[in-house]
């Protein structure tokens, strides 16, 4: 259910500019570290999925990277949240995310998350398996994350000043 009003939302969100990548069957992530994509921690605040899209990454501390993610409904209502990690993984990295309700309810079962593999780091863009981060200049961030085979919702972000938010 939650996948479909994500689809539909990002159906009428999609755009052609940000690139997403898929990782081959039976192909190993590159060599990468956190530390390879430290230029995404900030506050991030902006457009996605017809509403508004909060994003707090964190520096690197003990080979990790922490992020959290709020997403408003077109009418200002919160929709989800999210809290995800990049960290090291088989000489690489992946990032893992959990999704949670308004009310903290879980999407995914407990002890499961959803995984993005690392697919390249090219410059300022890194590329997971259906999910990339792209940074436009000093102070915007692009993502992209696949929906279905058919579907990505597209996020247009700046670097939040202080006290600035989702209203």
């Amino acid at each position: 259910m939650k996948l479909t009003v994500l689809a539909a939302v990002a159906a009428t969100a999609a755009g052609p500019g940000i690139e997403l990548r898929t990782l081959p069957d039976g192909q190993a992530s590159p060599p990468a570290t956190v530390e390879d994509v430290a230029w995404l921690q900030g506050r991030w605040i902006g457009e996605g999925l017809g509403g508004c899209s909060e994003e707090n990454i964190s520096p690197p501390v003990g080979g990790q990277m922490m992020g959290m993610f709020r997403q408003t409904k077109p009418d200002g209502a919160l929709w989800f949240y999210e809290f995800y990690t990049i960290a090291p993984k088989g000489g690489s990295i992946v990032m893992r995310i959990k999704h949670f309700n308004p009310d903290l309810t879980g999407w995914e079962e407990k002890d499961s998350f959803v995984e993005f593999p690392l697919v390249a780091i090219e410059k300022q863009v890194v590329y997971f398996d259906g999910l990339t981060y792209a940074r436009d200049g000093g102070n915007g961030l692009s993502a992209a994350v696949r929906i279905s085979d058919s579907d990505k919702g597209v996020f247009t972000l700046h670097r939040a000043g202080a006290g600035e938010g989702c209203k």
